[in-house]
């Protein structure tokens, strides 16, 4: 007589996400849907992983590409150190304080950030966030690539228990690499087989993107905004800054998943997003928004007020993006649904303000779109 063998249990890392198993365990509250209209004002629980409060945005866009996470760091106090191999992009919500920074076995590096600040944390490096002030909170935004990660590498000690290191990340130069100044460099790359010329701004560390001035115009007649590229060096993310101006909007365009976007000034309006042929989803846009458009949604960003509406923009690999993809990539004001421009219209009309787009985008597939005020600004 036989005995039949124990059940044997095994882990699926394809059909189930590595990344949402583990955050499944994670004791923080996460949240869903496809935008969060303001980050100061969403719920956080405590984090026993990071030792302060937080929150966790797994939202549709990001399909198990890219991940952001908020941290809460109370008045007057010091988050317990932390590292983790992957990078992360850190922007901060509200607030000011004092990164430290070091990997083991290496002199800290510190240095001072505010409301609106940029920087990166290499992989693996530990860092604590300090809060200068005793009289409110500060709040951190966390952008990285560890759900994509964890696609290969299901095991998350290999994320928060690895001793590697690289020490010439930020070791390699005399002085502190988060006080040099950005420096800019002109690069051509290929974005599906059409040359652009972009202008990309290098540092560790951008103390403001509110006042943020070294911009360029860019999109063509149909997208047309400022832009600035940051570049972290050494950093596999891409990061960049899209700045609209008033009562203007872009036309609707699409791309690849993962693209984590969060407004950095006071300016408000508001974002639409469709899959081809489907329903629009309307994301109301401030200080401290956030949306995610999903893959190969089209999208569009619409500013009815009367100041310029900034948004940071963290990208997912390039592979990722959909240059090479084939799929009709944007759509003409031409080819715009009427919805679109009747909501634009009714906004600018709730705030008192004229529409600065020309009719004769609407109306002829050849009109050039002649705009002073976007001229280059650099």
């Amino acid at each position: 007589m036989t005995t039949a063998p124990a059940e044997r249990k095994s882990t699926n890392s394809w059909w189930q996400s590595p990344y949402d198993r583990w955050l499944v365990a994670q004791d923080v509250p996460v949240f869903t849907g496809y935008y969060v209209e303001d980050l100061r004002t969403i719920e956080l629980g405590w984090w026993d992983l990071r030792g302060c409060p937080g929150a966790v945005l797994n939202l549709v866009g990001h399909q198990g590409v890219t991940e952001a996470h908020v941290l809460q760091i109370p008045p007057g106090e010091t988050i317990p150190p932390f590292r983790m191999a992957a990078e992360e992009i850190v922007y901060v919500v509200e607030g000011q304080g004092i990164a430290t920074i070091w990997a083991e076995g290496h002199p800290q590096i510190n240095f001072e950030w505010q409301k609106r600040s940029l920087f990166r944390i290499p992989s693996n490096y530990y860092y604590q966030l300090s809060n200068a002030r005793g009289d409110q909170p500060a709040l951190t935004l966390h952008v990285s690539y560890l759900p994509l990660a964890m696609s290969i590498q299901p095991r998350e000690e290999f994320f928060f228990n690895n001793g590697f290191v690289d020490p010439t990340e930020l070791y390699g130069s005399e002085g502190n690499p988060f006080s040099a100044e950005a420096y800019a460099v002109r690069e051509t790359v290929d974005r599906g087989g059409v040359k652009h010329e972009t202008h990309q701004w290098h540092a560790n560390f951008f103390p403001d993107l509110n006042v943020w001035d070294k911009l360029r115009a860019y999109g063509g007649r149909n997208r047309r905004a400022f832009g600035a590229g940051i570049t972290f060096p050494n950093s596999a993310i891409r990061t960049g800054m899209m700045v609209l101006p008033p009562q203007r909007y872009r036309a609707a365009h699409r791309h690849g998943p993962g693209v984590t976007i969060v407004g950095v000034s006071p300016g408000s309006g508001f974002a639409v997003m469709y899959p081809e042929g489907g329903e629009k989803i309307v994301c109301p846009w401030t200080d401290a928004s956030v949306f995610v458009p999903p893959n190969n949604w089209f999208h569009q960003h619409l500013n009815p007020g009367g100041t310029q509406n900034r948004q940071l923009r963290v990208f997912p690999p390039k592979a990722l993006m959909g240059y090479d993809g084939g799929l009709n990539k944007e759509v003409p004001f031409i080819e715009e649904d009427p919805w679109v421009r009747e909501q634009f219209e009714a906004a600018l009309a709730e705030n008192g303000l004229p529409s600065l787009m020309p009719s004769g985008l609407f109306e002829d597939p050849d009109y050039i779109w002649d705009d002073p005020e976007m001229d280059d600004k650099d």
